[in-house]
């Protein structure tokens, strides 16, 4: 990995002139975001008196500012969606790059639902799925994929239908070098995932049992079910406790893992995009040093959790 200080010049030496002629074209998507706002307050504030009085110049007014509104946002939308691609393409890739040359950046994609519901992380099959800005490498001997997902619900309540959000944020896939006879979830505590509800109607949850461990600190704040009891124990020992721990204090106490298969998977819920660029605000170091930070935080997760150490041979 790059230090920081690496990463201050390299964006001065080549960032920073390929920002230049971005930073333009920011400012007028943004001029014309923000006239599409204002358009479309001064529309309902119109309305509004329109639907004081009974003169009709306000109501006739108040569509025209609307329409003006609508088109003017909608220009909006598709410039912004147009810089935002060329941003990840100029930008962005350049970054991963330099952080690691072997990272190849497909800004569009994402994980797989097959492979997200693989995981088991969360039990509950999707309404709606979608992400982008997936990577894929090699860091030492560790194969490992990520991208930022969204997963949500369709709930109804009466005649309304809206989106809950399932999982927002960092998915992560590596590869553990361990061939897993069985299914073991370390759900957070505060999101288990299995309930009576679930053990009884779930085939899902058909033969996991609930894993008593040891460590009092690793039980605080995870909950661990698995189908095959020795094989968890194998894989949770009292250090990889400890590494599990510290992860969850370093990317908060929602994070999760499981182990399947072959591979790790670990959930890290993030409510920011994590490498869009502002439209309304300068995409400066600042900003461009958080989309480094969190590839910084993608090999914690491994350097954290030891995954290049071998610890265990695949059989």
């Amino acid at each position: 990995m790059q230090s920081a200080e690496a990463f201050r010049t390299f964006y001065e030496q080549e960032l920073a002139s390929l920002l230049a002629p971005l930073e333009d074209k920011r400012k007028k998507i943004r001029k014309g975001g923000v006239t599409g706002f204002v358009l479309l307050g001064f529309s309902v504030l119109f309305f509004i008196i329109a639907g004081n009085g009974e003169q009709a110049i306000p109501a006739i007014i108040a569509f025209l500012l609307f329409l003006a509104a609508i088109i003017t946002l909608v220009v909006f939308g598709i410039r912004l969606k147009k810089f935002t691609r060329t941003f990840k393409s100029e930008i962005v890739s350049r970054i991963m790059h330099f952080i690691d040359p072997s990272l190849r950046y497909s800004p569009e994609q994402h994980i797989s639902e097959a492979d997200y519901l693989k995981s088991g992380l969360f039990v509950e099959k999707p309404d709606r799925y979608n992400g982008d800005d997936y990577v894929e490498g090699l860091h030492g001997k560790t194969a490992f994929v990520f991208s930022e997902l969204h997963s949500e619900r369709r709930v109804s309540s009466g005649k309304n239908t809206y989106y809950q959000t399932i999982f927002r944020g960092l998915f992560f896939i590596a590869d553990f070098n361990k061939h897993f006879a069985g299914r073991t979830y370390v759900w957070s505590e505060r999101n288990p995932q299995i309930n009576f509800l679930t053990k009884l109607f779930s085939s899902f949850a058909r033969n996991l049992e609930k894993v008593k461990l040891e460590s009092r600190e690793f039980e605080d704040r995870f909950i661990v079910y698995s189908t095959d009891q020795v094989e968890a124990r194998y894989i949770l020992t009292p250090s990889f406790m400890e590494r599990a721990v510290r992860l969850q204090q370093l990317m908060g106490d929602g994070v999760s893992l499981s182990f399947i298969d072959t591979n790790i998977y670990v959930a890290v819920p993030i409510r920011e995009e994590l490498f869009e660029p502002s439209v309304f605000s300068a995409n400066d170091f600042n900003r461009l040093d958080d989309f480094r930070t969190t590839l910084v935080i993608v090999y914690d997760i491994m350097d954290e959790l030891k995954l290049n150490e071998r610890l265990w041979t695949k059989e």
